[in-house]
């Protein structure tokens, strides 16, 4: 029988780095107290056997490398996790965030403006032990063994694994300064600057090659790359697909990559019924799924979603 699910521990809080209670960690006594192991165990977390590894399908058939840790390290993951995200973080980030989503994040570049959109390349796997060790030792004031620690404990194979529950907090507080950068010139050029998860969005009237350009080169310096498909410059006139969501002039629209989705579930879903071939847990969580996604976006979903209830 599989355990309880482990949950993020926010308790509602939000406060400075320097009230972290990882802030200024000096011993190995001290960081065994606040994640809750012994002492003697510090050495076993810090272990790559830790992880289980798989690959799961993604979009035009490519695979993506799954990094998860098991039980034990996913409590001590979940531990630092639910610390790291109890640090207040700045306006401009969505993701892992309260009453913050992909939709709130595409919602803040509607309008008549030009838009660039970009995204880092892998992420997780580009984020290494050593910006983790900096995160730790420079910005939290660890001691330099403490800071070591922490570092292996948070990262599989020297980087950041790809499927814990670390993997988003701890890659945005370890890439801050090169966030912070970001933001800092674009809004010394009057642009807004969002970011979800590696989905980095700029709107606004001096949006041009030469900003995007720019953009690229300050990820560049802090040891990353934008991208070279997923930058997308886009006129102030053009549909903008952001985070998902198509933003058009002062609306938001559904992609039409996601309604036909919805299309072809329903069909496979209506022909299965028919045959009454329709297992459960197949195909009908993912079209329920897709359909709830298309509600948050466009609130006329909300009663398709209703219906489809009635009818399954």
């Amino acid at each position: 029988m599989k355990g309880k699910k482990l949950k993020l521990q926010r308790k509602d809080k939000c406060y400075n780095l320097k009230d972290s209670a990882l802030y200024k960690i000096t011993s190995k006594k001290k960081l065994s107290e606040i994640l809750f192991i012994k002492p003697s165990d510090l050495l076993f977390y810090q272990s790559d056997s830790n992880y289980d590894t798989f690959y799961t399908d993604k979009e035009g058939g490519k695979k993506r490398l799954i990094e998860c840790p098991k039980k034990k390290l996913d409590i001590v993951h979940t531990r630092i996790a639910s610390l790291l995200c109890r640090i207040a973080t700045p306006d401009y980030l969505h993701s892992g965030t309260k009453s913050r989503t992909n939709i709130t994040n595409a919602k803040k570049h509607m309008g008549f403006h030009p838009v660039f959109t970009t995204d880092v390349t892998s992420f997780f796997p580009s984020t290494t032990h050593r910006m983790i060790f900096n995160f730790f030792y420079k910005n939290l004031k660890c001691a330099s063994d403490v800071s070591h620690i922490l570092a292996n404990i948070c990262t599989y194979k020297r980087h950041i694994p790809t499927g814990s529950r670390i993997s988003m907090p701890i890659a945005f507080w370890a890439n801050f300064e090169m966030f912070e950068s970001l933001h800092a010139f674009a809004d010394s050029r009057s642009i807004r600057m969002t970011i979800y998860v590696d989905d980095l969005t700029f709107s606004g009237a001096a949006v041009d090659v030469r900003f995007a350009h720019n953009v690229k080169r300050i990820i560049s310096q802090y040891k990353h790359i934008a991208h070279p498909e997923k930058s997308r410059l886009y006129r102030a006139a053009d549909p903008k697909l952001i985070t998902g969501v198509i933003v058009q002039g002062d609306g938001i629209k559904v992609r039409n990559k996601l309604l036909k989705n919805i299309h072809q579930d329903f069909r496979e879903w209506r022909v299965l019924k028919s045959l009454n071939t329709l297992e459960p847990n197949s195909v009908e969580p993912k079209l329920i799924g897709r359909i709830n996604a298309a509600s948050n976006i466009d609130i006329r979903f909300k009663d398709k979603l209703r219906s489809f209830k009635l009818i399954s």
